[in-house]
């Protein structure tokens, strides 16, 4: 072979490894996140003890999100508009997912008034929307459900109305709180945090085929 032919040869293989290389690279690199209403965490968030009561009377713990992957939403039952349209959004996402053959999400209802939501009160109110959710709330007498609120973020607020004082035995009151949906993957770890339609008006709320959207993106990215 020629110098030619040799240095036309080399130049070939050289090219041909860059390319190789290349390919590589492009093949084992990691998929791009989904772009959700909301924010994917990277690394998911572990949430920290906690122990509440739901709608059956029957102690709720970390040990319960294991194994399912669940979305939590909250607020109260005396909401008049943001918490019964949420729910009922829920539905339709429940729905949804159960005719297209995902049975594995769950949604939880978590009250930030336990004063007024009771057990009876929650087992009367969360499965009028479906019978498959869970209502959560708690004792007055323990801070076991702190770390739930801490560790997923919820912002709410007990106010007195004007003219009285918040006491623990007043139900004169009014409840503010924001509105997120979280979603915790079956390791019992807040993997998204899902927010509102931005429609510029007082009324947030959240569209079926939006969750439902982002919730499969969701599990097939991290599938």
């Amino acid at each position: 072979m020629s110098p030619r032919a040799r240095m036309l040869a080399g130049f070939l293989l050289a090219n041909l490894s860059i390319v190789l290389v290349a390919a590589t690279v492009l093949l084992n690199r990691p998929a791009a996140p989904p772009r959700i209403q909301g924010v994917l965490l990277p690394q998911a968030r572990m949430l920290p003890e906690f122990q509440l009561l739901d709608h059956h009377n029957q102690v709720f713990t970390n040990k319960d999100l294991a194994g399912r992957w669940h979305l939590v939403s909250y607020g109260f039952t005396t909401c008049p508009d943001v918490c019964p349209t949420t729910l009922s959004q829920l539905a339709a996402v429940s729905r949804e997912l159960r005719a297209q053959g995902h049975t594995e999400l769950a949604v939880l209802f978590y009250t930030v008034d336990h004063r007024r939501d009771t057990v009876a009160q929650m087992a009367s109110y969360v499965p009028f929307f479906d019978p498959e959710f869970t209502g959560l709330t708690h004792e007055d007498n323990n801070d076991q459900h702190r770390p739930f609120e801490r560790g997923l973020g919820i912002v709410a607020q007990l106010l007195p109305v004007e003219g009285s004082d918040l006491k623990p035995a007043d139900n004169e009151y009014q409840v503010v709180h924001g509105v997120k949906l979280f979603l915790l993957n079956p390791q019992g770890e807040l993997q998204a945090i899902l927010e509102p339609d931005d429609n510029f008006s007082a009324e947030h709320t959240f569209d079926p085929a939006t969750i439902v959207r982002d919730y499969l993106a969701i599990r097939s990215y991290l599938d």
